[in-house]
């Protein structure tokens, strides 16, 4: 095993069992500060990077106002391919990173070294490859100066800090764009705009637009999210402007505890305080202010079908629960079918957003880290090869996916995505909560009701999400919720065979409601044989926008209609005597914003599933023993 990926998953590896006869092992939690570090791939004493040159570099904008990033890069003379991250985020990352190495929080080239957790390759091993690492702090963040407007700034920023880096005597006039999340925004935006000296680009848990992704799903608000992260970005910017000490007042809930404050003020009057307490949380109100997909959102997006365009090697990594995974997917299938389809590479581990060791919720995935799933040696392979490496390119994989069966505990190559062995397999549902297997007999008549009541929504248990601490998103038991009056679950038999999900996962159905308008939350889960039921997948639709989110097609009380839930997509085999099940509900706060169409009174909402309207959960399904497998 080489030291690329040394660490990665060494908190995985304590807890790591050979069983896989669920969709994931209990472990026992925690884990030194060490092995933390470890797993981040910081750099080690008397490494590479400890022996290279470490410098701040200023880079001067077109309007004039100076960004500034760390470098760290070859002592030599030689020029060299630069590896660019533009991070809003390193304000917030710089104690925590100075602490893990012993430095002082103002050590040149310091940001640099979360390379590791963004790309499962540490800063030895690149700066032992011959690569420049920059980290650029975007614009009003961290020791860059101006004003941090979201997203405004960085298609033309992007473009200058390229421009300016191919211009230095160390740089060859190479560069290759990394990052994850917003970091994944300030490469696509740029290279849309320009890919000059723009050699590949490394993608982890991408967004595909902002309505869609990070601020709305289905045409519904992300209010936790939204607010987090918005919160977040308040506070550095109050620190990057020397006022950490402002008035508390407009921002009185702690982070870990918006839920209340959320409840109490609505998500209208946290953005207008947010706006308030700093310039840098004034995209919030405009969030709320535009519901539907419209100018404001396209003067903002990078339309992922845009991408189809570049003309540029990418590698899209995702997690079966992260945020952002319908986004990468859908990336990585614009660019896939691109003039640089060849170039494109897919890897999709059980990951949340900030979670890639393999272990979620007190479950470790045998061999789920990066390690095991060869992350770090392909992304090296690929940067190589996307500067003409013929030895690297030859070491890539045949197939360009590379995708990992939880319960399976197993790494599987595909030729594309979605898988294209993949049969799409309808489970209907039917009276007393049934969820029928595709072989079992129709179901003739039926419908099934539950009441949301505003006031009481159904709270979030896990999933594809980012609020809160890490542990709040990922495979989560769904039993609490099932619990409750306000969810209709409807739940298959117990397999005689195993069966393998792979793929795009839909809800398709007829519902009504006695409202204008409701949202409707599906979640898809595994039920163990002791009652334990696991989240798989979810996803949610506002009613009114099933016709598309820059339209409201309001409902008419008590009429039916057609309504497709996208749940994304997720990689499972489940063990005979396992069930399948579906969970529905109006509500799933503070993940989602509450629907309240009636003024507050409760709505009753009908999924119907007679023979005139049926309605069906849409799985993918593969035979384990034909994919290729991987490790």
């Amino acid at each position: 095993m080489t030291d690329i990926d040394a660490g990665a998953d060494a908190i995985a590896d304590a807890g790591t069992s050979t069983a896989a006869d669920d969709i994931g092992t209990e472990i026992a939690p925690p884990e030194s500060l060490e092995q933390i570090r470890k797993a981040l791939l910081m750099p080690e004493p008397g490494g590479a990077a400890s022996r290279a040159v470490h410098e701040v570099l200023p880079i001067p904008m077109p309007d004039g106002t100076v960004l500034r990033a760390d470098v760290v890069r070859p002592d030599d003379d030689a020029a060299h391919p630069v590896l660019l991250a533009r991070c809003p985020y390193f304000g917030s990352w710089r104690p925590m990173i100075a602490q893990d190495l012993g430095e002082d929080p103002a050590a040149p080239g310091l940001t640099a070294a979360c390379l590791g957790m963004q790309t499962a390759v540490g800063l030895d091993r690149a700066v032992e490859e011959g690569f420049a690492v920059v980290a650029q702090a975007c614009r009003g963040t961290d020791i860059s100066d101006g004003d941090f407007r979201f997203h405004a700034d960085e298609a033309s920023d992007g473009v200058a800090a390229r421009r300016a880096l191919a211009a230095l005597p160390w740089c060859d006039g190479r560069v290759i764009t990394f990052g994850n999340s917003y970091l994944t925004t300030t490469q696509f935006t740029a290279a849309l705009a320009s890919t000059e000296h723009l050699a590949a680009m490394t993608a982890w848990v991408a967004p595909s637009t902002y309505d869609e992704d990070l601020a709305m799903r289905g045409g519904v608000l992300l209010a936790g999210t939204s607010y987090e992260w918005t919160r977040q970005q308040v506070r550095a910017g109050l620190v990057h402007d020397g006022q950490e000490d402002a008035p508390q007042e407009l921002l009185p809930e702690p982070m870990e505890d918006f839920t209340p404050f959320l409840a109490r003020v609505g998500m209208a009057e946290a953005a207008r305080r947010l706006a308030r307490a700093h310039t840098a949380g004034g995209h919030a109100a405009d969030w709320v202010a535009h519901p539907l997909h419209d100018a404001y959102w396209e003067s903002l997006a990078y339309p992922w079908r845009a991408l189809a365009a570049l003309d540029v090697p990418a590698l899209h990594v995702a997690g079966w629960y992260d945020l952002f995974l319908g986004g990468t997917l859908r990336n990585y299938r614009a660019m896939a079918g691109g003039p640089a389809g060849a170039g494109q590479r897919l890897v999709i581990g059980p990951w949340t957003h900030l979670t890639f060791d393999g272990r979620l919720v007190g479950r470790s995935f045998p061999g789920g880290g990066t390690r095991e799933s060869g992350l770090g040696e392909l992304t090296v392979d690929f940067w190589r090869a996307s500067l003409g490496d013929g030895e690297a390119a030859a070491r890539l994989p045949h197939d360009p996916v590379r995708v990992y069966i939880m319960g399976a505990g197993r790494w599987v190559d595909l030729p594309a995505w979605p898988a294209p062995n993949a049969e799409e397999t309808a489970w209907r549902l039917a009276d007393g909560g049934a969820l029928l297997a595709p072989d079992e007999a129709e179901a003739a008549v039926g419908a099934t009701s539950w009441i949301h009541d505003p006031a009481d929504p159904v709270p979030a248990q896990g999933g594809q999400m980012l609020m809160g601490t890490p542990e709040n998103s990922g495979p989560h038991d769904q039993r609490g919720v099932e619990a409750r009056d306000d969810v209709a679950v409807f739940t298959g038999p117990p397999l005689t065979e195993p069966v393998t999900v792979l793929g795009p996962v839909r809800l398709r159905a007829w519902v009504s409601a006695d409202a204008v308008d409701a949202h409707l939350h599906a979640a898809l889960t595994e039920v163990l044989p002791d009652g334990t039921s696991v989240l798989l997948t979810d996803g949610v639709l506002r009613l009114s926008a099933r016709r598309g989110t820059d339209r409201r097609d309001p409902l008419t009380p008590g009429e039916a209609v057609e309504v497709e839930v996208d749940m994304w997509a997720t990689g499972v085999h489940v063990p005979a005597g396992h069930r399948l099940r579906l969970d529905l509900a109006g509500s799933c706060w503070p993940r989602y914003d509450v629907a309240d169409p009636a003024g507050g009174a409760p709505v009753t909402i009908t999924v119907h599933h007679d023979a005139a309207r049926p309605s069906a959960l849409l799985l993918p399904l593969v035979d384990l023993a034909a994919l290729g497998r991987n490790r």
